[in-house]
């Protein structure tokens, strides 16, 4: 047989030992792909009819307060509702008659998706090289650090209006369109492909704004973030719930006030979700952090949370407890879980790679005088995630212990109704389950109907993403490119008033059939009062106080008042003959308005000038019409008191009752009133004395 050289027999061997590492290589990427999300949504505010469709599900369920959501859930507000969605330190605000899907959250991109309503969006940080993407039929806003800014989308315009508050946001739609938007700029996108931009006046802030500032001011006034990550949802909540106490042999502990006999994973109940499977909601409006990160324990007779170590980004689970099995109440099967407790591993029931469960331990166990957190927990988690073992040790296994039945937990029954006791003599020898033996049924996964029907389609609305491509609104979703389909002639939105482009930005030519208002650059239109087709409108308001990093909304500037005692500029029915040139304007006393049964006069030959001598009346307020030689300058109005000469007085003008009604035809109308001519002197009697008389008279003296 024929042996290969040395040189050959070596690169054959790198050649599979590269092959080897890159198997592995891409097997970790993907294993890490089909991790869940280490950020999941919180709805964590909510009022009025607000309705979910989970991922997967063409039904729709009653949403409420402390709800996970994941990627591909969907909400819907009805006229009188409103939501907030939290992902770390991204708050998307619903407004009313809103369809909006969450519909993906990685280490890179945190998407949702606007069918139709209005979000307001204020995010106050992402992770590094993350971007936060928000698509709507017609187009995709992106950001990438600190922004405050707002997305309409009008399906029967088939248009979606992008205003920036705070920051920048890069708006693209089909066809290679892509425009940046400053602070103060909104961008309406009309069509899908061809897109059609056209740049807006930003309207008043209205209910959904002035809401979105106060949940900012509460969020930035929160003291608990001095303990934890300010990537936690939830954890501004436990100001007004509880009271903290740091430096304790766990660290820094957090102490709900509670009534006696409280014990965490008692007060909620069960859904089943994808990823994760089983997830706890906590029915206290607080109870959104300490039931997805961090540990408890029973500190000197009260239970207390431990978060993770506030530098930390926090990896989200589902439920912090263990389940366990082997135990029986009155005869029937139950299912039985109690919390982690202070350094302990959290083993994920659902799939998960090495490095995920490294994380999601690491990040919510905190170092401490008591606490050592490890450099990794798959060690751990691998001897004991498997079932029927009995030999570990919990400290919450005989004091945090809830149990019910398998059929109830199964259905989403509330856990303190339905909740069973369990000797706690069975729990001394517990067998660690890695999921609960109950089976989810449909009211877990959805449940309660809806109060009345969702009013829009069960199909996941068609978006445009980052790229121009179009996908529907669900997770690894096809993207696909989209057909061409001209819109419809634009309408004049209400309420909006369009503006020219930003200087140096280029515009495609505008299509045929919507009024546009040019307005030159730098300049500010008429303020227009709030108007969103899709939201509620409301009336103009000025906005309420921001957090200190963001500025106010500012409505647009009011027009320029005249000055005063100058009325507004009127309308002239027709051009009027224009003066002959002057030295200096002559102020003109006639009413602004002429009466209108009066015949136009016929322009008169050119007056004479006035003698040198003449001196000008006391200036009057002016009182001309609008339409003004634009050589001339604006006579400076002079003191009413005015020195005259004694040579030649000048009678006042007569007053306004003594004037004719009828102004004189042989004057056009930009000529002055004509003056009374003075009256002729009295001439002189004649004097008959003679030369004797005279020189006798002039010896006399005078009186």
């Amino acid at each position: 047989m024929r042996v290969a050289p040395r040189s050959s027999l070596g690169k054959l061997l790198l050649a599979i030992a590269a092959a080897v590492c890159l198997a592995l290589v891409s097997t970790t990427a993907r294993a890490q792909d089909d991790d869940p999300p280490a950020q999941t949504g919180r709805l964590s505010s909510i009022s009025g009819a607000v309705s979910v469709q989970p991922a997967g599900s063409d039904d729709w369920g009653q949403a409420y307060p402390n709800l996970p959501l994941g990627p591909g859930d969907r909400l819907f507000t009805d006229r009188d509702g409103r939501a907030e969605i939290q992902v770390g330190q991204t708050y998307v605000r619903l407004g009313p008659n809103s369809d909006v899907t969450f519909v993906d959250s990685r280490a890179d991109a945190i998407t949702f998706g606007i069918g139709q309503g209005a979000v307001h969006v204020r995010t106050m940080g992402l992770w590094p090289q993350q971007s936060l993407y928000v698509q709507t039929p017609s187009g995709s806003s992106t950001v990438t650090q600190q922004a405050d800014f707002r997305v309409d989308v009008l399906p029967d315009d088939n248009a979606a209006v992008f205003t920036t508050y705070f920051g920048n946001a890069y708006v693209s739609g089909a066809g290679g369109l892509g425009m940046n938007t400053a602070q103060g700029q909104a961008l309406e996108l009309v069509g899908s492909n061809p897109v059609y931009p056209e740049w807006l006046q930003p309207s008043y802030p209205d209910d959904l704004d002035r809401w979105s500032q106060g949940r900012d001011q509460q969020i930035t006034r929160a003291t608990a973030y001095r303990y934890v990550s300010p990537e936690m949802p939830g954890a501004y909540d436990l100001d007004a719930s509880g009271d903290w106490e740091p430096g304790t042999e766990y660290g820094n502990i957090w102490f709900p006030r509670v009534q006696a006999g409280w014990q965490p994973y008692h007060n909620g109940h069960w859904v089943n979700r994808d990823p994760w499977g089983w997830v706890w909601v906590e029915d206290e409006s607080w109870g959104y952090a300490p039931f997805h990160y961090g540990r408890w324990v029973n500190y000197r007779g009260r239970w207390g949370w431990i978060p993770g170590p506030p530098a930390a980004r926090p990896v989200y689970s589902p439920a912090l407890v263990v389940f366990a099995g082997g135990v029986q109440a009155g005869g029937v099967g139950v299912s039985v879980w109690f919390p982690l407790g202070p350094g302990e591993a959290y083993r994920p029931s659902y799939h998960a790679s090495q490095r995920y469960v490294d994380q999601v331990n690491i990040s919510n166990i905190q170092e401490s005088r008591s606490v050592h957190v490890q450099k990794t927990y798959v060690n751990v988690v691998n001897v004991t995630n498997v079932t029927n073992v009995t030999n570990i040790t919990y400290v919450n296994q005989t004091t945090g212990v809830t149990a019910m039945r398998r059929e109830d937990m199964a259905s989403g029954r509330p856990a303190a109704q339905a909740a069973v006791h369990v000797d706690p003599q069975q729990m001394q020898h517990i067998q660690v389950l890695a999921r609960p033996q109950a089976v989810p049924t449909r009211q877990a996964s959805v449940g309660a109907a809806p109060a009345h029907a969702v009013p829009v389609a069960v199909q996941r609305p068609v978006l445009i993403n980052a790229k121009g491509m179009m996908a529907p609104a669900k997770p690894n979703a096809q993207p696909m490119a989209p057909p061409v389909k001209a819109a419809p002639a634009p309408r004049a939105l209400p309420g909006r008033t369009v503006v020219a482009p930003p200087p140096g930005v280029k515009m495609p030519p505008p299509p045929p059939g919507r009024p546009v208002e040019a307005v030159r650059p730098g300049t500010q239109p008429s303020p227009q009062p709030n108007s969103h087709p899709v939201a509620q409108p409301s009336s103009p308001g000025q906005p309420g106080a921001r957090p200190a990093n963001q500025p106010a909304i500012a409505p647009p500037a009011k027009p320029p008042v005249p000055p005063l005692g100058r009325p507004a500029p009127q309308t002239v029915p027709q051009p009027v003959p224009q003066p002959a040139p002057r030295p200096a304007p002559v102020p003109d006393n006639r009413p602004a308005v002429r009466p209108p049964v009066q015949p136009e006069p016929q322009p008169a030959p050119k007056p004479a000038p006035l003698p040198p001598a003449q001196a000008r009346p006391a200036p009057v307020p002016d009182n001309r019409p609008a339409v003004r030689p634009p050589v001339q300058p604006e006579p400076k109005p002079a003191p009413r008191q005015e020195v005259r000469p004694v040579e030649r007085p000048v009678p006042p003008p007569p007053p306004p009752q003594a004037r004719p009604t009828p102004p004189p035809p042989a004057r056009p109308n930009v000529q002055p009133e004509p003056k009374p001519a003075p009256k002729p002197a009295t001439p002189p009697k004649k004097d008959n004395r003679t030369e004797k008389q005279k020189q006798e008279d002039e010896k006399k003296p005078q009186p």
